[in-house]
């Protein structure tokens, strides 16, 4: 690969890092040197900032922090250089109780993030796990009013499995699709509904302009719906192999190596460093 490229932005869970694991050795290496050749590197995460998504550059000893961090897939965007966080888009109250009442029949637990906390209709396994797994908070609402008191960036729905989810949930889901949301699968057993103003590349392409870099020059890795914009806004994309059908088919490259074995950096190191 002869391009220099300026920018490479990466998803994290499922493609810097597999579920539950820590950030590797070579992953690590590889985003060092990047930064030495004067690379600017960001983070796009479907997390909110608060859930310590400024602390990830610390906690994987870089040695430096990320040029900019992308928060509630594209409903937040923080540029370390001038320490400045903008909000796009949040859906409003009307909208969270169009979806929540929408999707009542689905049977499925919706929770939605405000800041410090996950909030959820009522507290089971699911919840448990993911307020463990990402060291959050969790509560739950008194009554469903709760859910639409103030605008939230995103609503989301965990499954049991692949197969609830693309059996009943996800065709739910599509019927409550108007012009100011959709919904999209982030795994195979979550699904969550945001703003269509608001997606990773969008957000890519708002700090590209404001810093007068072509998407042209940008390298994007990611592993599932929530990444395909950015992708596809790319000058090059790159998936992991452990990442969905969908991010795979309009990808440049995929990884040789999944998350869990450090496949960003690897492919780095192969193919372009």
């Amino acid at each position: 690969m002869k391009k220099d490229y300026k920018i490479v932005v990466a998803d994290i869970d499922r493609t810097l890092r597999d579920r539950g694991q820590d950030f590797g050795e070579i992953n690590r290496k590889a985003m060092q040197e990047l930064h030495r050749r004067g690379v600017l590197l960001g983070l796009a995460s479907g997390r909110p900032l608060w859930q310590n998504l400024l602390k990830h550059a610390e906690e994987w000893q870089l040695g430096f922090q990320f040029d900019f961090i992308i928060g509630l897939n594209g409903g937040e965007i923080y540029d370390s250089r001038k320490n400045e966080t903008v909000k796009l888009n949040l859906l409003q109250p009307d909208t969270i109780k169009e979806i929540i009442t929408g999707m009542a029949p689905s049977k499925c637990n919706p929770f939605i993030y405000r800041e410090g906390y996950m909030l959820a209709q009522w507290d089971d396994e699911l919840l448990k796990a993911s307020a463990e797994r990402n060291k959050n908070e969790s509560r739950t609402v008194k009554s469903i009013e709760e859910f639409w008191e103030e605008p939230v960036g995103k609503i989301m729905y965990r499954t049991h499995s692949a197969e609830e989810m693309d059996a009943e949930v996800v065709p739910l889901a599509k019927t409550l699709e108007n012009e100011t949301f959709f919904s999209f699968k982030t795994r195979v057993d979550l699904l969550e509904f945001q703003d269509r103003r608001n997606n990773k590349g969008n957000a890519v392409k708002e700090f590209c302009e404001a810093n007068g870099i072509s998407l042209e020059d940008v390298m994007a890795f990611g592993d599932a719906e929530n990444d395909l914009e950015m992708m596809k806004m790319a000058g090059y994309s790159i998936c992991l192999c452990n990442g969905m059908a969908e991010n795979k088919a309009i990808a440049d490259a995929v990884t040789e190596y999944p998350a869990g074995e450090d496949g960003f950096g690897r492919w780095l190191f192969d193919h372009y460093l």
